[in-house]
């Protein structure tokens, strides 16, 4: 299979995997009777608020990218192996990759993982259990569900614990998902195109 060949199989099944998440948790959510798409509304007037929510997220994506900046010049070896395993995945999924192609995987694991872990995880398990002891077990339960399900290292999975407890947190301040939504996307983005950049992002095209 040649090199553009395996990059849009590899984009269609990451479209395919992160996009049925999304599906997944509208699937669950009805059969449990919980929306997960929590504060995503756009009837007027609340159209303002939501961009305003997307704003946020927009914001909320530069502790994460500050983190990622920081993480990559610690000198620790399970950081160095983290790097290097993230590195070596994705060029293997995108070893010509384009700009486009790498926004349209961020945004849509951004939209699936938080309607997931987020949308129904967190919010439903909050809304289950009730309270404030409810939403910061939730918080915890979805973190740690988001840690498994990024399983590529013990390390690995340490650090997407953390990132979710973050985003969802973001959706405790907010009561939105469009901040973790965007902020993940971005960072996703983001990150992608830092952890390609040893190639000057020479083999990417708009």
């Amino acid at each position: 299979m040649d090199t553009a060949n395996r990059t849009h199989r590899t984009l269609l099944l990451a479209l395919l995997v992160e996009g049925g998440l999304g599906v997944v948790a509208f699937a669950i959510g009805w059969l449990v009777g919980h929306w997960p798409a929590v504060g995503m509304g756009w009837a007027s007037p609340a159209a303002g608020e939501q961009l305003r929510a997307v704003g946020l997220g927009v914001v909320a994506t530069l502790p994460p990218l500050v983190a990622l900046a920081i993480i990559d010049r610690i000198p620790i070896a399970p950081l160095d192996r983290v790097r290097q395993i993230a590195e070596q995945a994705i060029r293997e999924m995108f070893p010509q990759p384009r700009l486009w192609q790498l926004a349209l995987v961020a945004a849509t694991a951004g939209l699936g993982e938080e309607l997931l872990f987020r949308g129904l995880v967190q919010a439903g398990l909050a809304r289950l259990i009730g309270g404030t002891a409810g939403v910061w077990i939730a918080l915890v339960a979805a973190a740690l569900l988001f840690g498994i399900f990024h399983w590529l290292s013990t390390t690995y999975a340490l650090l997407a614990a953390l990132a979710g407890l973050y985003f969802g947190w973001l959706l405790i301040a907010t009561g939105s998902l469009w901040p973790p939504i965007v902020a993940h996307a971005l960072y996703d983005f983001v990150a992608l195109w830092y952890l390609l950049r040893p190639n000057k992002m020479l083999g990417l095209r708009v």
